[in-house]
């Protein structure tokens, strides 16, 4: 079965869906995240001052998330010969694991980070990326060809 994909409204949908989670991830991070860890981040942990990274950053972060979950919905449309609502929503939470596998290693690696730190990080991410699929396979309807 092949894949048909109109390619503007793929891009459309998936770019605007990677704003949204983006987004979300952010105000997770600044709003939710200190609330679940306390002291959030740690007051030793090894940083850059903010003032120093955040344009930078920011602007990093956005230009992957616009790069990567378009390619993560292309790969759904590619593995999924049955595009339904919950094989999103199965391939959110499969691919999603692999999306944070570098988080794993990141934080296995730095100093002050605990496993309620990994664990939350590992959810977060598998849940922005069923959410993501799962509203693309909505808002996209892709189609066999």
């Amino acid at each position: 079965m092949t894949v048909k994909i109109e390619w503007p409204r793929f891009l459309i949908v998936t770019i605007i869906l990677s704003i949204v989670i983006f987004v979300l991830d952010i105000a997770f991070h600044q709003h939710l995240a200190p609330k679940i860890f306390g002291d959030y981040p740690a007051a030793d942990y090894p940083s850059r001052p903010a003032e120093g990274i955040t344009p930078t950053l920011f602007g990093f972060l956005f230009l992957t998330y616009v790069t990567q979950m378009p390619m993560f919905c292309y790969l759904f449309l590619r593995l999924y010969a049955q595009r339904s609502v919950g094989n999103a929503i199965w391939w959110g939470i499969w691919g999603g694991f692999f999306v944070v596998i570098p988080n794993m290693q990141f934080f296995v690696a730095v100093d002050h980070t605990t496993w309620k730190m990994l664990i939350i990080q590992v959810i977060e991410g598998i849940f922005l990326m069923a959410l993501l699929t799962a509203l693309f396979s909505l808002f996209y309807k892709p189609k066999s060809a």
